[in-house]
């Protein structure tokens, strides 16, 4: 016969068949699993403060390369030369059109 369950404890049943067979067994069984969840929820904590941090830096590269970007847009229109503002101005609205859109697709 094979039984199964899912989770991190056992079903009462079997549960009782544990204490039944070894005195404290259950109390062991339980603190195995909170420290299991303990240890998930720190792992998932890390995690998102992990992707949190990379987020804001890639925002903050993001304003720089703008910032530069436009930038030489502006020296580029003050010395008469449009045609050289052309690339630094794809580069800032490829740039900031996809910071918008990703924003945006991660919403939905």
């Amino acid at each position: 016969m094979a039984v199964s369950y899912s989770g991190p404890l056992p079903p009462a049943n079997q549960f009782a068949e544990y204490e039944r067979a070894l005195p404290g067994a259950a109390d062991r069984i339980l603190a195995l699993a909170e420290k299991e969840a303990e240890h998930r929820h720190q792992n998932e904590d890390a995690i998102v403060k992990k992707s949190m941090s990379l987020g804001g830096r890639g925002q903050i590269f993001a304003f720089i390369i703008s910032l530069i970007s436009m930038g030489v847009i502006l020296v580029s229109i003050l010395l008469k030369q449009p045609v050289a503002a052309i690339a630094p101005t794809i580069v800032a609205l490829t740039g900031l059109s996809s910071v918008f859109i990703n924003f945006l697709n991660k919403k939905k």
